[in-house]
């Protein structure tokens, strides 16, 4: 019988594709669940995020120019046209600079991560629908922005400016980063709905199918393991190159400027990075594999070498 009969080349191939897609489907259900959407481990990130020199920038940014910005509405309507723009100016021209400051400090860092935490948490009422239709979805960084405030007013940069109470300024709900607009919130319920079950399913079917490769391949198992571990390879592979592609995507749906792109693409790198680490143990297994079969290959010619010596 023919190596062609016997060894089902073509069917082996063609179940291995599905087998890295499946792996594929599986490392992006697994990334879903235990990091994007898990309350807990988005705090970790959110931590990381805050670690990042390009995140904390753009923050910092966001932060000093929502206190310029409050500062000199209040001051207008207070009828200080003239302190308005002097405090204004004052504030711009340092605003980076002091919210990074405040930024370092463990005070902020709680406030950070309790934001995050809360947001998270609206954002899975929503989405695993427990919250009211057409909710819109926001990280409240008031607390946070409050906190620079008094920094400021501490430290006497406040009475500086000319503002006693800097604070005071800081209106309820100012610094709201959304999260999901209200009308992207259906989409996102049956995008989750789907995620939510989909990690088993994924690990079962890849383990099936690598199964049926090792039963069609039987008779040739070297060769037979080389695919599975070249398949394991091409599985990270391709959920690197997925998740670089849904990067970019994403970001420039979201973003313009180049310095944006530059804390977004940082933030991206550090939201996904459980996509990274599964995606290198597929790809460590497949090449310990692949080594294995190459040294068991190695192996069985000096033996041969030997006998016929």
């Amino acid at each position: 019988m023919s190596y062609e009969r016997t060894n089902h080349p073509v069917a082996i191939v063609v179940v291995l594709l599905f087998a890295v897609l499946a792996g594929t489907v599986a490392i992006a259900s697994i990334w879903a669940n235990q990091q994007l959407l898990s309350t807990g481990s988005w705090v970790s990130v959110s931590d990381r995020l805050l670690e990042s020199t390009d995140v904390r920038h753009r923050v910092a940014e966001f932060l000093g120019e929502e206190l310029t910005a409050g500062t000199e509405a209040q001051l207008i309507a207070a009828g200080q046209e003239g302190a308005a723009a002097l405090v204004g100016a004052q504030l711009r021209a340092r605003q980076t600079e002091l919210a990074e400051g405040v930024m370092k400090t463990s005070q902020f860092k709680l406030i950070w991560l309790e934001a995050n935490r809360q947001g998270h948490r609206a954002l899975l009422r929503v989405l695993d629908e427990e919250a009211g239709a057409g909710e819109q979805v926001v990280i409240n960084l008031t607390p946070a922005l409050r906190q620079l405030a008094l920094v400021l007013e501490e430290e006497g940069l406040a009475e500086e400016l000319g503002v006693a109470d800097l604070a005071g300024f800081v209106e309820p709900g100012a610094a709201r980063i959304k999260v999901l607009e209200a009308q992207e919130v259906s989409a996102a319920q049956d995008a989750v709905r789907v995620v939510r079950h989909l990690t088993a399913p994924a690990i079962i079917a890849a383990l099936a199918l690598y199964g049926i490769v090792l039963f069609l391949g039987r008779r040739r198992l070297s060769r037979t393991f080389l695919g599975i571990g070249l398949a394991f390879a091409a599985t990270g592979a391709l959920s690197l190159l997925l998740r670089s592609i849904a990067g970019d995507r994403i970001i420039d749906n979201l973003i313009s400027g180049n310095t944006d792109r530059e804390a977004a693409d940082a933030a991206w790198r550090i939201a996904t990075s459980k996509i990274a680490d599964l995606a290198g143990i597929a790809i460590g297994l497949g090449a310990v594999v692949v080594l294995l079969v190459g040294a068991v290959g190695v192996l069985r010619v000096m033996m041969r070498s030997t006998v016929e010596a």
